[in-house]
């Protein structure tokens, strides 16, 4: 006879690809764009040692600070994220996480 059942309503982990992508090639002579934001500000130090690393390896670094998504700022952080994109050969938008 059962007394109590326990139900357990945590859904299935999602499947997850462990594809990392195409691959970049060479960074010397290449302009990668780091995306941040003032959000998260740990970002800040990964950015830094990121900078640091890819300089290492030839790369120009450009850094972008998306700003607010409405209003005017958010027109302006749109123009600034077109020009970003435009600019860069290579973009590090996140950490996918």
């Amino acid at each position: 006879m059962e007394r109590i059942r326990v139900l357990d309503p945590t859904a299935s982990p999602p499947e997850v690809s462990t594809d990392p992508g195409p691959d970049a090639g060479p960074l010397a002579g290449r302009r990668v764009g780091i995306r941040f934001d003032q959000t998260w500000q740990s970002f800040l130090h990964v950015k830094a040692e990121w900078t640091r690393s890819l300089e290492a390896l030839g790369a120009t670094v450009i850094a972008w600070n998306a700003g607010n998504r409405i209003g005017e700022e958010g027109e302006r952080t749109r123009k600034e994220l077109e020009e970003f994109a435009d600019d860069v050969d290579i973009a590090i938008v996140g950490l996918g996480n």
